[in-house]
Formats: structure tokens, sequence, C-alpha cells
């Protein structure tokens, strides 16, 4: 039988974390259920990972990369007359990808103990923000905007905030709770863009 290569074993294993991940408590999973999950021995998910924290982590860089693509993919450019449609765009699409991924939604949304997986969430938001901007930019002049302050990773987080309040209350996004997050962004990043915020011109939009 054809030896499996080290690819092919990181994909049984990524596999079966996943899944896991998807029906039971994060924290409750240890190396030993992955590799039950994968049918492989424990020792050859510990020579690539040395524990669930550093596996999880590894899945979050496709799960951040999915993220550039949700906004990228939100945004219908005949549908925009007003920044706060951007902002609208964005969020449907946020809720969108969580309610199709119960591995992103119990690991970003609900509650685990891995500091380096929080802590990389956080910093991506603050590189999702720069592609935030960048899309208003395209689109709109903004103001003058808070050199200190990022105000698009903070929008990021407050939705983020809502959207983990009620997966963790209701193991879900209610619609009603998805519009009051679109709500909240918008009153946020309305006390730095004013209500009549100059549109680009159609021949000054790039693609």
């Amino acid at each position: 039988m054809k030896k499996e290569s080290t690819d092919q074993r990181l994909k049984r294993i990524h596999t079966a974390i996943t899944h896991l991940v998807a029906h039971r408590d994060v924290n409750s999973i240890s190396i030993y259920d992955v590799a039950k999950e994968a049918a492989i021995a424990a020792s050859t998910v510990y020579h690539h990972y040395p524990n669930i924290e550093a596996l999880i982590y590894e899945l979050m860089e496709d799960i951040f990369v999915d993220f550039t693509n949700v906004l990228q993919d939100s945004i219908i450019t005949e549908k925009i007359h007003h920044w706060s449609d951007i902002n609208r765009m964005i969020e449907q699409g946020f809720v969108t990808y969580y309610s199709n991924n119960p591995l992103v939604q119990r690991i970003l949304l609900g509650q685990h103990i891995y500091a380096s997986i929080r802590h990389a969430d956080a910093q991506n938001d603050l590189l999702l923000a720069e592609h935030v901007e960048a899309i208003y930019r395209q689109y709109f002049v903004l103001p003058e905007l808070p050199s200190n302050v990022n105000i698009f990773a903070i929008a990021l987080q407050v939705a983020d905030k809502v959207y983990s309040m009620n997966y963790r209350e209701n193991g879900s996004i209610p619609p009603e709770m998805a519009r009051e997050a679109i709500t909240l962004t918008e009153a946020y990043l309305g006390t730095y863009l004013p209500k009549n915020l100059p549109k680009k011109p159609i021949e000054a939009i790039t693609h």
C-alpha cells in the first residue's frame, strides 16, 4: 500500500478537528480525540502539533483568508448609494459566513480557553479593517479619521460582540440580532462619517 504523504495526513487531521469542533465543546477536545477521529496514531498528531490550541490556530489562517474574501464578495457596486450600504453588505456577508460554518462559530463566537486564538482574531480585525477602509474609500470621499483608533476595526468588533452574545445564548445568530449589529455599527460609524458623504463618480471607482 502506498505510504500516506504528509499533506494527506495533515488533511485528515484538519478534517477530524473540523468535524469535532462542529459537534462538541472546543474545550473538551484532546489530541487523542483528533487521532481517533482521523484514525491515526496520537503520536502522529503530536508530531505536527504540540497541542489542540496549535492545531486550531493553524485552521484560523484559512478562516482569516475566508474573511477577506467575504469582504470582497459582499460588495455589490450597483447597490451602493450611501456609505451605510457598505456596512450593511459587509455585516450580512459575515452573518451568512458564520451561519454556514459551524467550526468558525464555535471557535470565534463561542467560549474557549485559547488566548492565542483570541489574540489572532483581534489582530486579524485590524488587517480586515484596512480592507474595509479601502472599500469605503473606493466609493466615497472620507473625512479625516482618527489616527489613534481604527473606527472600522471597532465596528467589526462591535458586530462580533453582538453575534457572540447571541450565539452563546441561542446557538445561532437570530435575524433580528443581525439587524441590531447593523444598527449599532452604523450608529458608531455615523459619529465619524457624515450622513451625506460625497460619493465618487463612477469613472473614479476602480475594480
